[in-house]
């Protein structure tokens, strides 16, 4: 028979208290434990349910909602006419699993290779965003890792290796962390092969490509070259529940926790996530691990509120 989850810090009637202490003997203690350190309680877990904990970390499924057929369709018309163009969203995983799924889908490797025609080319920019790792990342797509440091030839070998995989449309994810002379460079590639360059990141790419004051008149030709643009938006309270019920599949319980099917356990999972992949996804393996630690408890809103415990709200709205 199933038993309501307890609340911690609620008392448990079968426990018996704890007989009192004389007052020296705990004044002993408290001056005993001075200066040690505490590192906290640690979850007690079976090997078996630590590795399942451990396992349900690594889901993070992509699914397929209609935001992303938007995307999809505002990507084939780019790639088509070869026009630049920014992506602009607050979901930054959400839109990454997105354009990966569509570069997956038009770019085969066999063997880790390209296979040729590699029409979309898709890199995320990490580190400092600067000329030379816009090149090294687009290299390391390509299976075409780069032997010199000099900045003249690592421009030559990826204007040739671009043009020989005939790619149509190169995406560059994380855009917002570009240095001045990456964005030059990629407004360059974009004239030089007539093929598409979109931009995706977060509202501050906007912000910074927008020549708003004397100091951004530098980026008056990239902003004028990059105009088309396309709102990814975050997960709509009515795609939710398809979200949480696919990663529900991903996890693959016999006894699924059906949270997708609760309109309280959505709402308040809306709400903690603000329509944000990331959040949900944290969320959702909160509630996995609470359902572990207890198993008889049951999956209702109140125990699903405390499962997950205090949190600030993921900003959606700027």
């Amino acid at each position: 028979m199933n038993q309501s989850f307890q609340a911690p810090g609620q008392p448990n009637e079968s426990t018996p208290a704890l007989p009192e202490q004389p007052e020296d003997v705990v004044q002993s203690d408290a001056a005993h434990n001075i200066g040690v350190t505490k590192l906290g309680l640690q979850k007690k877990r079976s090997s078996e349910q630590q590795a399942e904990v451990e396992r349900i970390g690594q889901i993070e499924p992509f699914v397929g909602l209609e935001r992303d057929e938007y995307l999809f369709t505002a990507l084939n018309q780019w790639c088509e006419l070869g026009i630049c163009s920014r992506v602009i969203t607050i979901d930054r995983l959400g839109l990454a699993k997105s354009l990966k799924f569509y570069t997956q889908n038009h770019t085969k490797r066999r063997s880790g290779l390209l296979v040729t025609p590699a029409p979309v080319i898709y890199v995320e920019i990490e580190q400092n965003g600067s000329l030379t790792d816009l090149f090294v990342s687009i290299g390391e797509f390509l299976a075409n890792p780069f032997y010199s440091k000099l900045l003249p030839q690592m421009r030559s070998r990826t204007l040739v290796t671009l043009k020989s995989y005939k790619v149509k449309l190169l995406i560059i994810n994380n855009a917002d962390v570009l240095s001045f002379s990456a964005f030059i460079e990629l407004m360059r590639i974009a004239e030089k092969l007539r093929i598409s360059v979109v931009l995706a990141g977060s509202p501050y790419l906007n912000e910074i490509l927008y020549p708003k004051d004397v100091k951004k008149n530098k980026h008056l030709n990239i902003h004028n070259t990059f105009l088309k643009f396309h709102h990814y938006d975050v997960i709509s309270k009515e795609d939710l529940p398809t979200v949480i019920l696919e990663w529900e599949k991903k996890v693959g319980w016999s006894q699924p926790l059906k949270l997708w099917a609760d309109k309280d356990i959505v709402a308040i999972l809306s709400d903690a996530s603000q329509g944000q992949l990331r959040a949900l996804y944290e969320n959702l393996r909160e509630i996995a691990a609470w359902k572990i630690d207890h198993p008889q408890a049951q999956s209702n809103s109140h125990n699903i509120s405390t499962a997950l415990g205090e949190s600030y709200k993921p900003i959606s709205k700027l």
